[in-house]
């Protein structure tokens, strides 16, 4: 490898820190790449795995949510006395607790209402094998947007426009018979925005684009097709988040799907600091995952697509976080740093066919790229704005019509070579030979699989013996443990 630009050094030494209890942070375990040569390697796996599930062995309290059999009457304790709604999770963990969520599809959100500290974090984990809960395995799927009965839509006077009545503030559109990106919101289009089009307007132009009303409470939609909302599946996007949260910090999230939020299907919001977010998948949201003026954020071993915004959003000096070996496409950007979010790292992340950009950094200093592979996005692999950064290693590749480095309103990079030659940067990267990008999720596949999955699953538990109990998950508890480390090192 070239030797580092000198604030991508800085960048790195910069991150060398410790907690104030002592804890090396995830940006710390970073820094040590600064003179241990090109790899991460275990040890970093190992850091993050360390953190992630820290003290598990000495938490609090272990919580169970279960769809299939849970009740809120419970008290979550235990998989026989699991609750029903994940709500119930919002101010129900405190510090070192842990939560394992059973499969299915959760119609609800979670506001975490309490910190975690260094040595004792707040643990959400998605049980998708069931091996905790004893449920069935299955998708752990939480969404912000509702059925609707299609019928209450009448036509409107542009052709293709159908409009209803719609008591609660409606954030988003959805049909879940395509391919679930949700439609545009008419205010944020070119049309509303420059052209100076009335949202109503716009909708009458734009298929797939809606506008609600908020004074007369009335939901204007474009469908995809033209034809009437009863000739195809819709969902409305009420709610904003997932899993969000405020001023909370050390809290880690894993292996959840987010869909159709109004925001977000993980915040870490104004304040928050130290959190973590791993092998979650989140779509159709406005970003996969949000972190706003949130510091030292890691966001590992994601899947991103068809968000509105970018796959994960570090904004409003959001510094410290690094995006690891996730995955994003047709997102507008893949990963994106703005608004002095500075120390970013970008490393080993498949980043294809998002509609602008695969990277950009955007106002945000001292930024690492490093081993990602950037291909066929449509404007841009790279886009950088007003930020110095430090970039190797990484594998590009594109189309006819599409830019390898695109620094807006400067200068404007074709090839690789010419990129190389006018910022010195990438100079030991590639064009080509990526290898197999990850193959993309059918989102089809999978609401038929969560829409159908409680009345499965609870069958099949009426048939199970008495062996799927929470003493016989006990004693396999090594074992879940070696297949988590073995998972984390396969990354």
């Amino acid at each position: 490898m070239a030797e580092e630009a000198p604030v991508a050094r800085k960048a790195l030494t910069a991150r060398g820190t410790r907690t104030a209890r002592g804890t090396p942070t995830a940006g710390g375990v970073l820094a040590a790449r600064s003179t241990g040569g090109t790899s991460l390697g275990r040890a970093l796996l190992l850091a993050i795995a360390v953190v992630a599930v820290s003290r598990v062995e000495g938490v609090a309290a272990t919580y169970y949510v279960r769809q299939t059999v849970g009740d809120d009457r419970h008290d979550g304790s235990s998989p026989q006395t699991a609750w029903r709604s994940i709500s119930k999770l919002s101010t129900a963990l405190h510090a070192g607790d842990t939560v394992y969520v059973g499969p299915g599809l959760y119609r609800e959100q979670v506001t975490v209402g309490n910190d975690g500290t260094a040595e004792n974090r707040l643990i959400f984990i998605a049980d998708t094998t069931g091996q905790h809960t004893g449920d069935p395995p299955g998708v752990v799927m939480v969404t912000g947007a509702d059925p609707v009965d299609e019928g209450i839509f009448v036509a409107d006077s542009a052709p293709g426009v159908y409009r209803a009545e719609v008591r609660e503030r409606v954030a988003g559109v959805v049909e879940m018979d395509g391919d679930q990106r949700r439609y545009r919101r008419a205010r944020d289009t070119k049309e509303h925005l420059l052209d100076k089009l009335p949202e109503p307007d716009v909708v009458a132009r734009l298929p797939s684009t809606h506008f609600y009303d908020e004074d007369t409470q009335v939901l204007y939609l474009h469908t995809s097709d033209g034809q009437p909302p009863s000739t195809h599946e819709i969902e409305l996007v009420h709610r904003g988040t997932g899993i969000g949260m405020t001023g909370k910090h050390y809290v880690t999230v894993v292996g959840f799907t987010f869909r159709h939020m109004g925001d977000a299907g993980i915040s870490f919001f104004k304040g928050s600091g130290d959190g973590i977010a791993i092998g979650n998948t989140s779509y159709g949201s406005r970003q996969g995952i949000r972190v706003y003026n949130a510091t030292g954020i890691l966001i590992y071993g994601n899947t991103l697509f068809r968000n509105d915004n970018a796959g994960v959003y570090f904004a409003a000096q959001s510094t410290n976080g690094l995006a690891i070996g996730n995955v994003a496409y047709e997102n507008i950007k893949g990963v994106r740093w703005s608004s002095q979010s500075v120390n970013a790292v970008a490393l080993d992340n498949a980043l294809f066919e998002n509609l602008e950009a695969g990277i950009a950094l955007e106002d945000a200093d001292h930024a690492l790229v490093r081993r990602n592979r950037v291909v066929r996005n449509a404007k841009s692999q790279l886009l950088v704005i007003r930020c110095e950064y430090g970039s190797e290693d990484n594998c590009f590749e594109i189309g006819p019509q599409q830019l390898t480095a695109d620094f807006v309103f400067v200068d404007h990079y074709k090839t690789l070579a010419d990129y190389q030659r006018g910022k010195h940067q990438d100079l030991h990267s590639r064009v080509g030979g990526c290898g197999a990008l990850p193959e993309k999720v059918d989102v089809g596949k999978l609401h038929a699989e969560t829409m159908a999955y409680a009345e499965r699953a609870r069958r099949l538990l009426s048939e199970a013996p008495e062996s799927r109990s929470a003493e016989k998950a006990k004693e396999k508890e090594g074992e879940r443990r070696r297949g988590w480390f073995e998972w984390l090192f396969s990354r």
